[in-house]
């Protein structure tokens, strides 16, 4: 499919959407930053339990055939530099802890002994205010 063939495919759904009251809109440009966040999250999932499975040798070979998915999506996306598309790593980090906090009941986080405002409970005398004495030492 040409260039102008992929956008026009765009426009032609973008199109269809607001004939029917449905205000969205998306460029091909648009799919890029999923298409990487989700290529990568894949490919370091598939990776992580390929090579656990695996002995030291067997990971070396299993790296030198498929290499990294970083460079992978680095290549298909067409950048130059893999900082580059390692901007997308800070996605999947922040993806993770999201699905991670979403798993975690409501209140299983709540630090035993800490007031419902978020402070710790005074149990002991602060030094200057709550002794007496010349010094307000403890």
């Amino acid at each position: 499919m040409t260039v102008s063939g992929w956008k026009q495919v765009f426009a032609d759904a973008n199109a269809r959407c607001r004939a029917q009251g449905v205000d969205v809109g998306a460029t091909p440009h648009m799919l890029r930053h999923p298409y990487a966040v989700i290529t990568l999250e894949l490919l370091w999932r598939g990776h992580l339990q390929a090579l656990g499975e695996m002995n030291e040798q067997q990971r070396l070979t299993y790296q030198r055939v498929f290499g990294d998915p970083l460079n992978w999506v680095r290549i298909r996306l067409g950048h130059r530099s893999a900082t580059t598309t390692a901007l997308y790593l800070h996605t999947l980090q922040e993806l993770e802890m999201r699905t991670r906090l979403e798993l975690v009941p409501e209140g299983a986080w709540e630090p035993v002994g800490f007031s419902e405002e978020g402070c710790p409970p005074t149990t002991h005398p602060r030094p200057g205010r709550d002794r007496e004495g010349p010094d307000n030492r403890p």
